[in-house]
């Protein structure tokens, strides 16, 4: 019998006779019998089974030789890429029942905020997610898992009792949160009996592990209300983005690990352990459909590490447990975000290009296309459009804005800024007009050209005039999927209006997009229907908006000055001509012009359209639409709030260029 190996994609195929035999690349039987195909996919451990090691043998008279025999030394890819495979005894298999004392359950009710009717909150909900303990005496969990939380509840293994806890700070960037018992005034003592036998978890040491490491998912996820685990290998260790909808508005790619052990709804927060028991990341996403199988994501260690130092830098992951806590949570825990990544680029694989810029055949790199305005004003020295960079922190950059992990494995060169701790600087090898430079810089958070997380940087506002209803243009209205009464509105637009938005960066402080969402039928309005009614403000008879503050400013002056004036004249045009109520040819040219008269307000859109409507009139009718619809006041608190500033500061400078002209 003639035995031919040939090494394929970690499988030994052994010709016999014309047949063929796949064995898989493990030990030999006798130390360790292989897992079936299911459980390295991420069956659950009470469903996988242990298969006979020998896998599509053709031919019943062939009798496959041991794997003893068969199988050559165990090896590796390249160093740092495909984990060293040994053999493993039942010994060394580590005991993750130890670990479950750590895994909390968490019960959350929660309130999500409506941005498409701002005035208002969605019905209560509830969810599900795990969490575990980590120094300091917190849990850590997913943001995702306690986001707009009204009450969460935990409960530990083992035990039916559940515990009031609150979130003390979480990071939407890295969706992450940190949590902490609630002690209760009639049983101030109730925080003790939760940590009594909790105990920390450990964590691994710095940096991913590596590719076919085995990993054991910890959590609560649907299907049951026990703890469960799932068992897979790492993937892939990559670099994208941790958000979904909103990813054009991030603030850059973050490190992430996939693996093929199962993580289903309710696994998010919970830890991935490895063959130390120690934890190499939080679960926080997984891929459906049919066209992923037993694809998840969680975030590494180092991220979390990196998110615990900037949120209190005297405790580290591992730092004793019984740290002091004298300051209130509010003070002790502030997180401001990842460096941000605060340029864009264009790849350097053009020829032409490269001549244009006159790039050694030998350097590699990209081009940089943008540079975040702010970023130029906050930094000194900094880069500038149509500098090269060929490095960033002494690793040197691919043409296609690479660079390698380890060795071998390259990814997007984002981690190389989001995955710094917060005052550490970046240093740049750039190219300027030939010259070799070297730029270092403390890079940090940069305010997105579009809001990104509900209570971060933005809140629902809202702003009606004459049952137009404006709010500002943020991420969150994303969240509201498909529907057809949405579709008959323009909703879709949002999409892009904020993709649009979020590739560019903000020029100045205080800027952003306005969008008219909804005509709120009435009498004043009337001509102008809701369908297709989403669009972006512009102008206000001619004069460009900046905000919502600004809208308000500009409305609120208009009606003072109709007031004054006494003038009630009401004339009703829609964006193609006269409505058949139209007083007098100038009236209509008052009406029609965008010469900043108050009569009427002009409102012009991006997508060129405009809306004008009487000044007197939005003001009669506002007390109508209001109790039609149920909205509190005209303007939200927020809105008044930020005019009643805007005013103020504009006042105070006008103030003192008076003083400095005499």
């Amino acid at each position: 019998m003639v035995a031919s190996p040939f090494l394929a994609a970690g499988l030994i195929l052994i010709v016999v006779n014309q047949s063929s035999a796949f064995y898989p690349l493990l030990p030999a039987m006798s130390d360790f019998p292989p897992p079936s195909p299911e459980s390295r996919r991420g069956k659950s451990r009470s469903e996988s089974s242990l298969g006979d090691g020998r896998r599509g043998a053709v031919g019943a008279n062939v009798d496959a030789p041991p794997l003893s025999e068969a199988v050559p030394p165990p090896f590796t890819q390249s160093e740092g890429s495909i984990r060293h495979l040994t053999h493993m005894h039942e010994d060394d298999i580590p005991d993750l029942s130890s670990r479950f004392g750590s895994i909390v359950l968490l019960e959350v009710s929660y309130v999500e905020p409506n941005y498409l009717r701002p005035w208002q909150k969605r019905s209560q909900g509830s969810c599900t997610g795990s969490g575990f303990a980590i120094s300091g005496r917190r849990i850590l969990t997913n943001q995702h898992v306690v986001q707009d939380a009204t009450d969460i509840r935990v409960r530990k293994h083992g035990n039916a009792k559940r515990w009031r806890a609150k979130v003390v700070c979480n990071g939407p960037d890295v969706d992450l949160a940190v949590l902490e018992i609630f002690a209760s005034e009639e049983d101030p003592e109730d925080v003790e009996t939760f940590w009594d036998g909790v105990k920390q978890v450990e964590w691994a040491a710095d940096g991913p592990p590596e590719l076919q490491s085995s990993v054991n998912v910890v959590g609560y996820p649907t299907g049951g209300r026990t703890i469960c685990v799932t068992e897979g290998v790492v993937s892939r260790v990559d670099c994208r983005n941790y958000r979904i909808k909103t990813s054009s508005a991030a603030a850059g790619n973050l490190l992430v690990i996939q693996i093929d052990a199962a993580i289903n709804p309710g696994n998010s927060g919970g830890p991935c352990f490895d063959d130390d028991g120690r934890v190499v990341g939080v679960a926080f996403q997984g891929l459906e459909g049919s066209d992923a199988q037993n694809v998840g994501y969680i975030i590494p260690s180092n991220t979390v590490h990196n998110f615990l130092y900037d949120i209190e830098c005297e405790v580290e992951p591992n730092a004793d447990p019984k740290a002091d806590k004298t300051e209130s949570s509010a003070k002790r825990y502030k997180y401001e975000g990842v460096q941000e990544v605060p340029f864009r680029w264009a790849p350097l694989q053009n020829k032409s290009l490269r001549k244009l810029l006159k790039m050694p055949k030998e350097s590699t790199g990209v081009v940089v296309t943008r540079v975040s305005p702010l970023a130029e004003k906050r930094y000194n020295t900094f880069l500038k459009e149509n500098d090269v960079i060929t490095h960033i922190d002494g690793r040197s950059i691919g043409d296609d804005y690479t660079v390698a992990l380890r060795q071998d494995e390259l990814m997007n060169a984002d981690f190389l800024i989001t995955g710094k701790r917060s005052g550490v600087p970046t240093v740049f090898d750039v190219i300027r007009d030939t010259k070799s430079l070297k730029i270092s810089v403390t890079l940090g958070p940069l305010p997105s050209n579009v809001p990104r997380e509900h209570n971060l940087d933005c809140t629902p506002e809202w702003l009606v005039i004459g049952g137009l209803l404006f709010v500002p243009l943020t991420c969150p209205l994303l969240a509201y999927g498909s529907t057809e009464e949405l579709e008959a509105s323009g909703y879709l637009k949002v999409y892009d209006f904020i993709d649009e938005q979020a590739h560019e960066f903000r020029k100045e402080e205080g800027k952003e997009s306005i969008m008219l969402i909804d005509i709120l039928a009435c009498d004043t309005n009337f001509g102008y229907y809701f369908r297709q009614s989403w669009r972006a403000l512009d102008t206000v008879n001619g004069n460009k908006v900046k905000n919502m503050a600004d809208l308000h400013n500009m409305y609120s002056d208009a009606c003072r000055h109709v007031k004054r004036s006494g003038n009630t004249k009401t004339v009703s045009i829609d964006g193609d001509g006269v409505d058949s109520k139209a007083a007098t040819v100038g009236d209509v040219a008052n009406a029609s012009s965008d010469d900043g008269t108050d009569d009427f307000l002009t409102f012009r859109f991006k997508d060129k359209t405009r809306i004008v409507l009487g000044t007197a009139e939005c003001q009669s009718s506002e007390k109508e639409v209001l109790e039609q619809h149920g909205i509190p006041k005209a303007a939200s608190d927020g809105i008044i709030e930020q005019a009643k500033s805007s005013k103020t500061a504009v006042s105070t400078k006008n103030s003192a260029s008076t003083v400095s002209e005499k």
